[in-house]
């Protein structure tokens, strides 16, 4: 299975959209991600949304999106097939920029679509000054991207991140609660709106108001 037939694979995850994502300070970036005028690389530590944003960028543009890291064991034959998509979205590219074979195919893709005038975006852990790019002449062809960086979350960003999604179910999250949140459950902004769902659903079955000893109960943790 190669090109085409792997990205035709690779499902979108139903919650990856803009409208989910919790900006927190990167609005500027979400808006050039969603303009996307350039050939653009978007870098950020794990857990920062690279991956939401770039799933995202494909379903409002109707892009093929490629994982790398997991797509590395085909080769880069996976890359193959691709000249005539109108977006591509390339995420993890740090698991395979290492690897001259899959470098260089990395350069050729992206040199075929810069001359063709076909959008791109990338995502990696870091910036290109920072990637172990196999091929020099690869690095300088990410470093002429449109480079952006996101920041992640605070807890102040995640605390806001669940009143606004309490707020969108209509229930009422005390400060308590969300403290106890913060402070015992994973604090991936994907993790907390998992629980906070969690906690939707008994409050609603069990028709009882949310309080730090019924969210204990429910979560199963007495922290």
């Amino acid at each position: 299975m190669k090109g085409r037939q792997l990205a035709l694979a690779v499902q979108l995850r139903d919650t990856a959209s803009f409208a989910s994502y919790w900006p927190g300070r990167n609005a500027d970036v979400v808006a050039a991600l969603r303009a996307l005028d350039h050939p653009t690389l978007l870098y950020g530590p794990p857990q920062s949304g690279r991956t939401h944003l770039l799933q995202a960028v494909c379903r409002e543009r109707g892009g093929a999106y490629l994982p790398l890291r997991e797509l590395a064991g085909y080769g880069p034959d996976a890359l193959d097939g691709f000249d005539a998509q109108a977006l591509l979205a390339l995420d993890d590219l740090d698991a395979v920029i290492d690897i001259r074979d899959w470098a260089l195919a990395l350069l050729r893709l992206i040199d075929r679509r810069r001359a063709a005038g076909q959008a791109f975006v990338l995502a990696a852990l870091a910036p290109p000054d920072h990637l172990a790019a196999a091929l020099p002449d690869l690095r300088t062809r990410l470093a002429a991207c449109v480079v952006l960086g996101l920041d992640p979350l605070d807890d102040d960003d995640r605390a806001a991140l669940l009143r606004d999604r309490a707020q969108a179910r209509g229930i009422a999250l005390p400060d308590d609660v969300t403290r106890w949140l913060l402070k015992t459950q994973s604090r991936t902004p994907g993790a907390l709106v998992e629980a906070l769902a969690a906690l939707d659903a008994a409050s609603l079955r069990e028709k009882r108001r949310l309080t730090v000893p019924f969210a204990q109960t429910v979560l199963k943790t007495s922290a």
